[in-house]
């Protein structure tokens, strides 16, 4: 009898847990690049954050991912702390949604639902139809999870030494209100979803184990044990993310200790609102809905205040953030937002690149000297790139090893390799300044020819280099096909410039020093032209 509850609790809290990872995961691989978009419409207008934090949450069904997320925006700068407290603050309301969902009781037809999305997952070909099929699949094997709870919990209820030990923690006061909560926190803190302990709360209402009062604690103490997953994500993170996170905790701590304080005045407002005697579930899924809208007005005009109290009590560590792109490990829950933030930073490259071929177009078309000051800022530009592609790399890297789309697989692939081949240009550029200042510094001289061919090949170079990013940019394959043409007269005019050098060098006593720098500067342009030429293969491959 035990061993078959056992079985029967744990693999209905399994298939749960597998239900919400998959409606969750689905949910955000369909959202995707939306994500980023609704970042983007985040102000400083609080209502607008809270509003777009409920609407994410509401569409990953997470409020942990959703938290997560944010976070990681704020370590990666994308977000304000102020900001991040809005969103924070509609990512409560958004988590609501679940229990609402739960209303539903589609215990009966979870396995079927769940059994036409796995055939329907088996026979589609097309990704995004996949993932609709996986979403749905998990929508079932949620009730499916809840149906197999309910069922192993049913024999409890003629079991006196389960009932008793139910009643330790009944609310029937305000100190048992207290216990029911903290039990509720740290079942979710122990399971890390919310979610999961608000189904277990409903199977053991409607069983009749718990009473309503009981099961509205709990649900109270699931808000608290639902921000231990934030405060973990930020072990490593900078002062401001850890600012959010304990805010979040803050927040979701404070609501349930006002409402545990007037909690018999509460319950009369719930039963207010709903008859929790027709619906358990219903009554349920309001009082999660209510503390939140509560909570949320009650600290929605003290946002400033508290972003002040955070930045008092949370002090800079002093530690320097040498962190160069607006990417963060964080940001990994949401593989889609990290593609895009890739390519914005891939472009910011592009900008630091295009700095360095018009400073040397400067040094050939002036015929100034070339100056320590102007090497050292090539060289500072060359190492932040150097910082660019590592950053973008760990973090590309960590969202491959996810379960990815097709589509956002092939992406990621062509930010890596794009973002390889311009920290090699950039590289390339500033051997060639480097080259300039040797010849320069042993006092000789470029003939006028070998001075118009650099510059010339540096200008073909720089207008391919721009076509090239543009076409990046816009994803337009046509234009990676049109820059082919630029690609192969760069190869032309370094042919014609190295027979005219070996053919000139030979006949007239050219110094090996210039002969020698001369022909690796020419060499490094063919080397950025091949580096080029390697990213139009990635654009215009089959």
């Amino acid at each position: 009898m035990y061993l078959d509850i056992i079985f029967k609790v744990v693999g209905g809290l399994g298939i749960f847990l597998y239900g919400m990872d998959n409606m969750s995961g689905g949910m955000q691989k369909l959202a995707g690049k939306k994500l980023k978009k609704i970042l983007a419409a985040l102000t400083t207008n609080r209502f607008i954050a809270i509003f777009m934090g409920f609407f994410v949450t509401m569409l990953v069904q997470s409020s942990s991912v959703s938290t997560v997320m944010t976070i990681g925006f704020v370590n990666a700068s994308l977000l304000t702390l102020k900001q991040a407290l809005g969103v924070i603050l509609g990512a409560n309301i958004g988590t609501t949604v679940t229990g609402w969902l739960l209303v539903l009781h589609l215990g009966k037809f979870g396995l079927p639902i769940a059994g036409f999305a796995a055939i329907a997952f088996v026979f589609v070909k097309k990704d995004r139809s996949k993932t609709k099929a996986l979403t749905i699949m998990g929508f079932g094997l949620i009730f499916l999870g809840l149906e197999l709870m309910s069922s192993g919990l049913k024999p409890i209820r003629s079991m006196p030494e389960f009932l008793n030990m139910f009643k330790l923690f009944v609310a029937d006061s305000y100190f048992g209100a207290f216990k029911a909560a903290l039990v509720g926190a740290c079942i979710t803190a122990i399971v890390q979803s919310s979610s999961a302990t608000l189904g277990i709360t409903i199977t053991l209402a409607l069983q009749g184990l718990i009473d309503y009062p009981t099961a509205v604690a709990l649900v109270l103490g699931e808000n608290v044990g639902t921000t231990i997953t934030a405060f973990l994500a930020t072990l490593t993170a900078n002062t401001n993310a850890k600012r959010a996170a304990y805010a979040h905790s803050i927040i979701n701590i404070v609501g349930v200790c006002w409402v545990i304080s007037i909690f018999p005045y509460y319950l009369k407002i719930l039963n207010l609102v709903v008859d929790s005697t027709k619906n358990i579930t219903v009554g349920i899924a309001t009082a999660h809905t209510m503390f939140n809208i509560l909570n949320v007005l009650l600290f929605t005009p003290f946002v400033g205040p508290l972003s002040k109290l955070l930045k008092f009590l949370v002090k800079e560590t002093g530690k320097q953030d040498d962190k160069v792109t607006k990417l963060d490990s964080l940001m990994v829950a949401t593989p889609g937002v990290v593609v895009e933030q890739t390519k914005i930073e891939i472009l910011t490259m592009g900008q630091y690149i295009k700095e360095m071929l018009f400073s040397l177009e400067e040094i050939y078309a002036k015929q100034k000297e070339i100056s320590e000051n102007k090497i050292e800022r090539l060289q500072y530009v060359e190492d932040s790139l150097d910082l660019y592609q590592k950053e973008i790399t760990d973090v590309n890297f960590m969202i491959l090893n996810k379960d990815l789309s097709d589509n956002l697989i092939e992406e990621t692939r062509k930010n890596l390799e794009i973002c390889d081949e311009y920290e090699t240009i950039s590289d390339y550029c500033l051997r060639i300044a480097k080259a300039l200042k040797k010849i320069q510094d042993n006092e000789i001289k470029l003939t006028e020819v070998e001075r118009k061919i650099l510059f010339k090949l540096n200008e073909s170079i720089e207008l391919l280099f721009r076509e090239v990013n543009i076409s990046f940019e816009a994803k337009d394959k046509d234009r990676f096909v049109r820059a082919i043409t630029k690609s192969n007269k760069i190869t032309a005019d370094f042919k014609k410039a190295r027979e005219y050098h070996l053919k000139n060098a030979s006949q007239a006593g050219v110094p090996v020093m210039l002969s020698t720098g001369y022909m690796d500067i020419l060499n490094y342009y063919r080397r950025i032209r091949d580096h080029l030429f390697n990213i139009i293969e990635v654009f215009t491959r089959l």
